[in-house]
């Protein structure tokens, strides 16, 4: 967890009564893991894209807004200032490009270009529009980057990209020719840009913002623990909790036992935090319960 940004009062009443408790709801900023770690950090990097004699199979347009827009989401990613990662062409002549087996190409790139860290972004295609039983006029988009660590003298990614831009036809869909919409050029080039920046996003951890529900009655104990939690400070929120996890009362016991579960969260510890909804829940089964638990099985996904 980095912080909590704001606060919302939903003052939903769980229960038909005063006595029930309130719904509070916190919009925190939550790490999510990279799903391709890459330490970016103090490295000079490049993006290569390849240059043909000849027509070839890759989309020149959409591979040269892919790089740009990776090379820039590196920067960003890397907090560098504008323009730190240029993007060039190659052109390997009579000779085959490196491969993960034989980086000897790329290692003589990376020492032309003073960089150590090389990414290749080999190839963006664009496969066959195709009509599905939604109405959907459908184009495959794939790409393929390789990642080069000249420090390691060897390739350290192999990364191959897929995606579908796709655009509503409506009654169109029924006709025997089915036209691609007018603004689809300017379409996948945006795409291309989505998916090159979506792309760099990948190498590094990012923030999220959820929400998170923490529940309060309107008692002494349960208000000096949620000024706590608004403070941050989860383990005086989690004592008196874990004092109200207590009461004879099943639904006080089991918005506690919640609570804690998101103290628990809050602290890193996911694996403690679901003990405590598996309590609460098992206390009393709960809506907030069900999804909080979903949620943090995707987290740990």
């Amino acid at each position: 967890m980095k912080t909590i940004r704001t606060i919302g009062l939903l003052a939903v009443l769980l229960l038909a009564g005063a006595c029930g408790p309130m719904i509070n709801i916190l919009e925190v900023d939550v790490r999510l893991p990279a799903t391709l770690p890459l330490n970016l950090s103090g490295r000079e990097m490049v993006v290569f894209t390849p240059r043909y004699d000849s027509v070839s199979l890759t989309d020149s347009v959409l591979l040269n807004r892919f790089a740009q827009a990776f090379a820039d989401g590196l920067t960003q990613q890397a907090r560098l200032s504008p323009g730190s990662v240029p993007v060039f062409s190659h052109y390997s002549g009579s000779e085959s490009f490196g491969t993960l087996d034989q980086p000897d190409y790329v290692h003589r790139l990376a020492l032309e270009t003073e960089k150590d860290l090389i990414f290749m972004v080999d190839s963006v295609t664009l496969g066959a529009f195709q009509v599905n039983e939604l109405s959907l006029l459908l184009a495959p988009f794939q790409a393929v980057v390789r990642v080069y660590d000249a420090e390691k003298v060897r390739f350290t990614q192999y990364i191959p990209i897929r995606d579908t831009a796709a655009w509503d036809l409506g009654d169109n869909a029924d006709q025997e020719i089915v036209t691609i919409p007018k603004s689809a050029f300017l379409d996948l080039q945006r795409a291309a840009v989505f998916v090159g920046e979506r792309t760099a996003r990948s190498f590094m951890d990012q923030w999220e913002t959820q929400d998170r529900v923490i529940f309060v009655y309107d008692k002494s104990k349960w208000n000096v623990a949620y000024d706590y939690a608004l403070a941050f400070e989860w383990d005086k929120a989690m004592e008196i909790w874990l004092e109200l996890v207590k009461s004879n009362n099943a639904k006080e016991a089991a918005c506690a036992s919640f609570n804690v579960a998101l103290a628990c969260e809050m602290q890193g510890n996911f694996e403690l935090a679901k003990k405590w909804l598996n309590l609460s829940q098992k206390t009393l089964d709960m809506p907030e319960t069900r999804y909080y638990k979903e949620l943090l099985l995707e987290r740990k996904k």
